[in-house]
């Protein structure tokens, strides 16, 4: 069985080329006009230069170390060589760059290296800071309010990441620098954080159609930003929405871009109150013969909201509740009741054989009154009872499923009980 951490973690060169970690910022040339680095005391700047081969997709990363005065981030800015899918910043709970993996293989973090699976696969990251989805700017972090500001903490160990296709039959150079503009902290009155929402629930089946929803609930007031998709190739429709308290919703954001994403701007910034919820939906239509889940490479799905919000919770940012817990919602897009949802997934392929297709295929299939009481049910079974069977599920597999069937009765008998409205 799989917990929400190994979901989570499913998110996240021939010739290597860069910068130490003692300096992030190497000194432009007179040619070098791709963005030049703040002016002392006003930021710094993160840089990866790198080589890809002909007809070679990649995901590399480098690791970098905050500043021993720590960032108070109030805006950035993104720019890099084209062929890209991303450049992303992450925060780590690294104190030092490792010195190998979290797969336990050395190596030498703070060089350009490729990390083919993922982030996540490689480094324990906590959020994202920083990056963007467009060459030309339109970074996910921005301007910020005054007085609001992402802070990392001093020495914080930072994971740059790009995605790189290279189609043409030559090698190709690229460069990919994120600038962070900060203040001081007699300036900064409010933390600001970075939603990272992430929907792992993707079925696309070969030559089909096919639909990703999920549901965030905040469980305090907060003021977002700006918020942006990320999706593949095979996205062809995104919406989001904000429900309210009383049920009704207001769209929020929509278009059919899966690069070159827009920004949706909220000016003034959108006021989300507790008891209130962000959805999503990622539509997707899928011309190759070979059915597509969710994964890493561009061969795969993603189904994402990112944005920066305040004041920060860093439960809320990545769909948790105070436990720690996943705590979205699925929705749905299909007929099968809950009761039939949870017969599908009890003769589903374990993920681990099919990366989730027939699993994730159940609850895809759901109809859209199904999504509360099924989401409850594999909240449930995924916290380990919500951690009432951490010990029977350390003794044996038996253990765990025994124990687990007893805590998450009532939401099973809630489950069988609901009707598709």
């Amino acid at each position: 069985m799989r917990t929400i951490t190994t979901l989570i973690a499913l998110l996240s060169a021939h010739a290597l080329l860069g910068c130490s970690s003692s300096d992030p910022t190497p000194s432009p040339g007179p040619e070098d006009k791709l963005l030049e680095a703040p002016a002392p005391g006003e930021g710094v700047q993160y840089r990866m230069t790198s080589v890809i081969e002909p007809g070679q997709e990649i995901e590399r990363c480098q690791l970098f170390v905050a500043p021993p005065e720590g960032l108070n981030i109030q805006r950035d800015e993104v720019r890099y060589s084209g062929g890209s899918h991303h450049v992303l910043l992450y925060a780590t709970n690294y104190t030092e760059i490792p010195t190998e993996t979290r797969r336990g293989v050395p190596i030498d973090a703070a060089q350009v290296h490729d990390c083919k699976d993922g982030v996540t696969a490689d480094w324990e990251v906590s959020g994202v800071i920083s990056g963007s989805q467009s060459p030309e700017g339109n970074s996910l972090l921005g301007p910020l309010p005054e007085g609001v500001a992402v802070k990392v903490k001093p020495g914080t160990v930072l994971v740059m990441n790009t995605h790189y296709l290279n189609s043409s039959l030559d090698p190709m150079e690229t460069d990919a620098r994120i600038n962070l503009y900060t203040i001081p902290d007699e300036e900064v009155k409010t933390e600001a954080g970075m939603l990272f929402h992430y929907n792992p629930v993707i079925r696309v089946p070969a030559r089909g159609e096919s639909s990703a929803r999920m549901r965030c609930t905040t469980e305090q007031d907060i003021s977002v930003v700006r918020i942006q998709s990320h999706m593949h190739r095979r996205g062809v429709g995104y919406v989001a929405n904000l429900v309210k308290s009383d049920g009704s919703t207001q769209e929020l954001y929509a278009h059919d871009k899966w690069e070159q994403v827009p920004s949706g701007e909220f000016a003034p910034v959108l006021e989300v109150k507790a008891g209130e919820a962000l959805d999503y939906r990622c539509d997707y239509r899928n011309p190759e013969d070979r059915d597509v889940v969710q994964g890493q490479t561009t061969r795969d799905e993603m189904c994402m909201l990112v944005g920066p919000y305040y004041p920060r919770s860093p439960s809320y940012e990545n769909c948790l509740n105070g436990d720690g817990e996943f705590a979205g919602t699925w929705i749905g897009s299909g007929t099968a009741t809950c009761a039939e949802s949870l017969a599908c997934l009890s003769g589903a392929r374990s993920p681990d054989e099919d990366q989730g297709f027939d699993y994730y295929g159940c609850v895809v299939d759901s109809c859209a009154g199904a999504g509360e009481e099924l989401s409850a049910v594999l909240q449930c079974q995924w916290s380990q009872g919500h951690g009432a069977c951490t010990d029977a599920c350390a003794e044996s597999p038996e253990a765990c499923g025994a124990c687990i069937a007893t805590a998450c009765a009532d939401a099973v008998t809630a489950c069988e009980a609901a009707a598709c409205e």
